[in-house]
């Protein structure tokens, strides 16, 4: 994932569907190639995956907020060692040209990320004192036109503050929605080779059994009722075994089961195939 994403990502969605990807191939392969998995393999490789998209996203963050701040720092370069001239009657006006500007210089710089607007506010904040310093001292204005001015400032900055917020919680939902349909694609792979072994369980078992059963149909023919008799405590177990894997074969695949529980139940299922009792049986 970090070979084929270029960060800061211009917007979050990138990087989930990137993550999504890359969660999809490791899990595939993971189960198509493993048998044994004593050592909850499975539960680890989730949570290590769960744990890199965390890490990517901080890192996307952090990439974006250096970025973001870079570039305002360079667009504003002349605006802030010039400061001191808008000290004069219209400064104000000038002032806020000049803000604008920047403000439209800087939403036309590509792949800013998803701290863009975090960071523009924050440096608008870093401004108040000053600008309500520029616009007090301009005699060009009047008592009412600076109270109107600073409150159409306070204005915009609230606006931009509750743009802000909604962003982020647009980001919040964005990642619990890509977690929720990760996690059911996940759960669909699962489903789909848990089907497949369960069949193929079937199969062995049955065949097991006929062979069981031919076995103890010749030591009868052939005299050997004992041990045609001995035999029938594992024709009755492998028959249980058989009769409970088809009845139940629907309950582990229900929609109902967490996610979690699901995996759990692959890692058990797992480990009794791995078992002395499944051994026996063969």
């Amino acid at each position: 994932m970090a070979q084929s994403l270029r960060l800061p990502t211009d917007m979050l969605q990138e990087l989930l569907d990137e993550h999504t990807a890359c969660e999809k191939e490791a899990i595939s392969v993971f189960i198509e190639h493993s048998f044994k998995d004593e050592n909850q393999l499975f539960l680890k490789l989730v949570k290590l995956i769960g744990e890199k998209k965390g890490l990517f996203v901080l890192k996307n963050e952090e990439a974006s907020d250096k970025y973001c701040r870079e570039e305002l720092e360079r667009l504003s370069k002349d605006f802030m060692e010039n400061i001191s001239t808008f000290s004069v009657p219209g400064g104000h006006r000038l002032y806020v040209d000049m803000r604008e500007k920047i403000e439209r210089d800087y939403w036309q710089v590509p792949r800013k990320g998803v701290k863009a607007s975090e960071v523009f506010q924050s440096s608008l904040k870093s401004q108040v004192i000053i600008e309500n310093s520029i616009l007090q001292a301009d005699t060009a204005l009047t008592a009412g036109e600076k109270a109107i001015a600073e409150e159409r400032t306070q204005r915009e900055a609230a606006e931009k503050e509750q743009e802000l917020l909604r962003q982020k919680q647009r980001e919040q939902q964005q990642l619990m929605e890509a977690q929720e349909k990760s996690n059911k694609e996940n759960l669909e792979q699962l489903r789909e080779k848990l089907v497949q072994e369960r069949k193929q369980l079937i199969e062995e078992h049955n065949m097991m059994l006929e062979k069981q059963l031919k076995d103890q149909k010749a030591y009868l023919e052939e005299g050997f009722k004992k041990k045609a008799e001995e035999m029938s405590g594992e024709i009755q177990r492998l028959s249980y075994h058989i009769k409970y894997m088809k009845q139940n074969s629907g309950s582990i695949i229900a929609n109902g089961f967490q996610y979690d529980l699901i995996l759990g139940y692959y890692i058990v299922k797992k480990q009794c195939q791995s078992s002395n009792l499944y051994n026996d049986l063969n």
